[in-house]
């Protein structure tokens, strides 16, 4: 592979990117490359500003590259740079190439994956638990949490690692937008040379089917058609020109410049070379894009705050229960009570199953949506796109199907609403309707289908877009696939859909057959109209008879016609006709159609006659004038449903194109994106591209409380600067685009959004990629990130709600002698065993019905709020350890022990070769103690997952009443409980299952008072929901919500 295949740097596939957001890296302290702040987004905003070479003549360009010995007025005679001037500017500037970053290796990137603080908090946690062993060998258990803490992190580090190695391997979208090779002029001569060898100044020549190396001047060009879809996301191929144009049109609405990597699909051309390398507008965008450093995700931020706070507590918490416990057992093992004080503190606070049960949540989504044509580049983005509040969109192929349509037919007589669908029973209804029409209706779709160089090809099975060099103007080609509606077609969009409309009436091949094309002039930009002549018959005396098809823009053919056709056959084109032909053209035109007209001639001419348009050897007036049909791009069938549903979630959606006002805002009618209500103040605004730079701070304040926009005629620049102003204003802004300049507004965008159909490189700066280019489907993703929003804050408050009655017992044996409540097995078992299959299924739980209904969150409301840790380990935490105390006194009440005898006793029995323990008369030797102990630390063990299993139910509903929402509709979460239950019963009734644990078994009494306190909080939680609803303003009542 060449030098033109460099990989440019990209931050999408960077190492930290493609992180879960529970991994808070810290600075990555094995890059030595120093990141230096940049200004893209103001580099972005004046890009256009740096080219002027569009607003040059021909002389100009010639003075600017004297070395290029351009030939005024002949510039094929132009001789280029000589190769000694090439070789000069080629070792000054470098070869014509995008740089090849630089990437880690892979044992940094291994090394990288435990540089985070959950894992520095863990392996720190890892290492006082080894040094509290080799302290105290005869105590095994420590010995097995610092293995299992380590094969824990050593997993999740190598899963990450695996996967981001595999990400960085993803192929870069600029490498394959640049050609290997050019046809470049130098000394005179023509030649085939390496496209990284081009230099400013060189001439090369543009033909069908190349590339265009580098930026370009156009000097020369004949019928030059350029394809540029993955520079600015145009679907069409662009006519370009010599002439320059005006200051006031940027860079990428000039048609005289070419920019490197777009095709010739027609025509030829030749250039002047006026950027190369990074210096070329998709260099500039690559830098721009994949130079930036990749801003954390919302969730990201907020996971590594919880963990900051899980740090915090767990380090204090543990000083306070090592120096009280210090106290209490006056200082005695002072080493050995030190590390299992904080060993006991950071297993307790940290969820340590909260990693993988978040990752799974957003790997579910993320496939959920994958099935909904939804690709997420990075799994923690769904969360930001939950809380979107404005949508930016594109129109055309994302709010409409990108498929031109045949709306409306008129003749003079009469307009003609609706296209057929369906040969067998469309057509029959639409031709019974025009039996009154059937002469203009048969010339009309005559010409529609002579005149029209589109045609059929054969049906294939995938949804795909290819382009193709063809020699003739219709080169790009569409290939929708709709198996029950749709045929693919080659050809411009616009013949397509007139080429469909005619195929649902009549049999094309059939009328194509009966004429005989001899001559033809393609459509072109500053003639509008596109012409075929077709040889009827032979006649006597060497004359033939011929049929002259034009069709084109209505208003330059209505000057070419002194008749137009009608049902009761051709009349003068009169004042009453003209007066007609208006309303009905105007009437298109306010509704945002594309307007072809039709006309059409016979003539007499010599059998022989080379038909040429100089010689003006045909008929180019007092044509016959057929009609005109409407052409749209049609709105989405679920558009209409998308946004109603985003006006219902308070999202607000904003129509950013480059066509034209009136198009544009006759789609958004049609929508239902802007509605004029009688009696209702007007609540949006149409404002051209023009006006969007030069809008003050109060008028962006004002039209951003409107609740939709039409954004018409916008530049890439523009679509920056709209994301901006959004954003300045706290708005959480998703964005659309296709093309490499929309590349810079996709990277600033809370959310970007790439089309499948779009460029690549579009792809690689989005976070999103639409497969299917629709609207809807970024609605749908809104709403699994609502869902998955709402169940992560569901599980965070579930993993985190069983921490407070886990430190418990360690509280009550370090301050007040309590025998031991729990181990540190137990409960590594409930953070890495019974809890990971209900947080899972958390991720299946179905949305609660106002999810759509309720207005997008405030940017700075929290995942973890203070409420939901007011919760977690306040209240509802404190019922889950009293109901857990209760269990665990339960063994020694049905032992006859006292509680209040349990007071201080630890430091003395409840251990190998304690004296006697006497209580209520009972003595009981230091086996029965240690017999007692593992039963009660088994009895809070159990009532902890057995009240998880209660709580479970409670959490999958933030609202709602679960009885409302449905118990039984996530089956995996009724089936995790099971499997709890079961895993739970085989670490206290397995033989040697539970020594390994440090329990025992216990009887039935103990499940059964921890069954009635999972009761009493599910009942507890029932009310508060219920107080939520009913008082949803309640100060004191919303303390309570989280």
């Amino acid at each position: 592979m060449g030098l033109r295949n460099r990989k440019p740097k990209d931050s999408n596939n960077n190492v930290s990117n493609m992180r879960p957001p529970w991994y808070p890296s810290i600075p990555n302290i094995l890059s030595r490359k120093k990141i230096v702040p940049r200004e893209d987004q103001e580099h972005a905003r004046n890009l256009s500003a740096a080219f002027s070479e569009h607003t040059w003549d021909l002389e100009t360009i010639s003075d600017n590259h004297p070395n290029s010995r351009i030939d005024r007025k002949d510039v094929h005679k132009t001789l280029g740079l000589t190769t000694a001037q090439a070789d000069e500017l080629f070792t000054r500037n470098g070869p014509n190439t995008l740089p090849k970053p630089k990437e880690i290796s892979d044992l940094q990137l291994f090394i990288s994956q435990f540089l985070n603080l959950l894992w520095i908090l863990l392996l720190a946690t890892d290492f006082t638990a080894l040094v509290a062993y080799l302290n105290n060998p005869d105590d095994i258990s420590q010995l097995w949490v610092t293995i299992i803490i380590f094969v824990m992190i050593f997993g999740m580090c190598c899963v990450s690692f695996l996967h981001e190695r595999e990400a960085r391997k993803v192929v870069r979208g600029f490498q394959n937008l640049l050609p290997e090779n050019c046809i470049c002029i130098r000394d005179g001569r023509e030649i085939n040379m390496p496209a990284d060898h081009l230099v400013t100044g060189d001439i090369i020549c543009i033909k069908a089917g190349t590339k265009v190396p580098a930026d370009s001047r156009i000097i020369h060009c004949s019928q030059l058609k350029l394809e540029t879809s993955s520079i600015t996301g145009e679907a069409e191929p662009i006519e370009y020109q010599v002439e320059p144009v005006s200051e006031a049109t940027t860079i990428f609405e000039a048609r005289n410049v070419a920019f490197d990597g777009s095709l010739c699909v027609d025509g030829e051309g030749m250039a002047v070379v006026i950027r190369t390398s990074t210096n070329t507008v998709i260099g500039q965008i690559a830098d721009m894009t994949t130079g930036q450093k990749a801003n954390k995700s919302r969730l990201e931020k907020q996971m590594r705050r919880f963990v900051i706070f899980l740090i915090f507590a767990s380090t204090i918490l543990g000083l306070i229960v090592f120096l009280i416990g210090g106290m209490v057992h006056k200082w005695e093992g002072i080493i050995n009570l030190l590390c299992i004080s904080f060993i006991v503190c950071a297993i307790c606070l940290v969820p340590a199953g909260m990693p993988a049960t978040v990752t799974s949540i957003m790997a579910l989504v993320a496939r959920r949506l994958a099935q909904k044509n939804v690709f997420l580049k990075r799994l923690d983005i769904v969360e930001a796109l939950g809380s979107v509040n404005i949508i930016a969109s594109d129109k055309t192929g994302t709010l409409t199907k990108n498929i031109m349509t045949v709306t409306d037919a008129w003749f003079y007589d009469e307009f003609i609403n609706g296209r057929p669908t369906k040969k067998t029973v469309t057509a029959s209804r639409i031709k019974s309707a025009l039996n009154n029409f059937e002469a203009p209706v048969d010339e009309l779709l005559d010409i529609m289908t002579i005149c029209n160089a589109s045609h059929f090809v054969e049906q294939v099975e995938s949804k795909e877009k290819v382009s193709v060099t063809m020699p003739s103007f219709e080169s790009s080609i569409e290939m929708e696939k709709n198996a029950l509606a749709l045929r693919p077609a080659i050809g411009a969009p616009s013949e397509v859909a007139m080429l469909r409309y005619a195929d649902e009436l009549i049999d094309i091949n059939d009328r194509r057959k009966a004429y005989n094309v001899v001559f033809e002039i393609p459509f072109n930009s500053k003639r509008k109209w596109h012409l075929m002549i077709a040889k009827l018959q032979t006649l006597q005396d060497g004359q033939a008879e011929y049929k002259l098809f034009i069709k084109g823009a209505p208003e330059i053919l209505i000057e070419k016609c002194n008749q137009i056709a009608s049902r009761r056959g051709c009349m003068n084109f009169d004042e009453d006709a003209m007066a007609r032909f208006r309303a009905a053209y105007e009437n298109f035109g306010s509704n945002g159609r594309r307007v072809i007209g039709f006309c059409y001639k016979k003539f007499i001419a010599p059998e022989n006659i080379q038909f040429d348009l100089e010689k003006n050897n045909f008929p180019l007036k007092d044509l016959i004038f057929v009609g005109m049909c409407a052409i749209m791009d049609p709105p989405r069938d679920e558009t209409i449903t998308a946004i109603e549903q985003c006006r219902s979630a308070g999202i607000k959606v904003f129509m950013v194109t480059g066509d034209h006002y009136l198009t544009a805002t006759a789609i958004a009618r049609e929508i239902k994106l802007i509605q004029d209500i009688p009696g209702q103040p007007k609540d949006y605004e149409i404002l051209h591209g023009e006006r969007i730079s030069n809008l003050t701070c109060k008028e962006w304040d004002e039209l951003l409380t409107k609740r939709a926009l039409i954004f018409a005629r916008t530049t890439p620049e523009q679509k920056l600067l709209i994301v901006e102003q959004c954003q300045k204003r706290k708005q959480i802004i998703a964005m659309t685009g296709d093309g490499v300049n929309d590349a810079p507004a996709l990277k600033k965008a809370d959310i970007g959004i790439a089309m499948g159909s779009g460029s690549d490189v579009a792809k690689q700066a989005a976070d999103v990629i639409l497969m299917d280019d629709n609207f809807a489907s970024i609605v749908k993703g809104v709403q699994e990130g609502r869902m998955m929003f709402d169940n992560i804050k569901k599980l965070l408050a579930y993993v985190a709600e069983h921490s407070t009655p886990e430190i418990w017992p360690v509280l009550l044996n370090f301050w007040f002698g309590f025998p031991v409540g729990i181990t540190s097995l137990q409960i590594f078992s409930i953070d890495l065993g019974t809890e990971i299959m209900p947080g899972i299924a958390m991720a299946r739980e179905p949305m609660e019905g106002d999810v759509m209904e309720r207005p997008p969150r405030n940017r700075s409301k929290k995942l973890i709020s203070n409420t939901l840790l007011f919760y977690s380990y306040g209240y509802a935490g404190l019922i889950q350890s009293a109901c857990c105390f209760l269990t665990y006194c339960s063994i020694f009440w049905m032992h006859g022990i006292a509680i209040s005898d349990l007071w201080m006793s630890a430091m003395t029995y409840w251990k190998e070769g304690a004296p006697d323990f006497v209580s209520n008369g009972n003595v009981f030797t230091w086996e029965e103690q240690l017999l007692i102990n593992t039963k009660a630390c088994s009895a809070w063990h159990m009532s902890i997952i057995v009240n998880q299993l209660f709580h479970l139910l409670n959490v999958r509903t933030r609202r709602q009443s679960i009885f409302t929402h449905g118990i039984f509709r996530n089956w995996q979460s009724v089936i995790s409980m099971g499997v709890s239950v079961a895993l739970v019963s085989i670490m206290i009734y397995v033989p040697g299952v539970n020594d390994f644990f440090g329990g025992s078994p216990i009887p039935l009494y103990p499940w059964l008072v921890a069954a009635a306190g999972g009761v009493f909080m599910f009942t507890f939680n029932e009310v508060r929901k219920l107080l939520i609803r009913t008082y949803p303003k309640n100060r004191v009542i919303r303390c309570f919500k989280w």
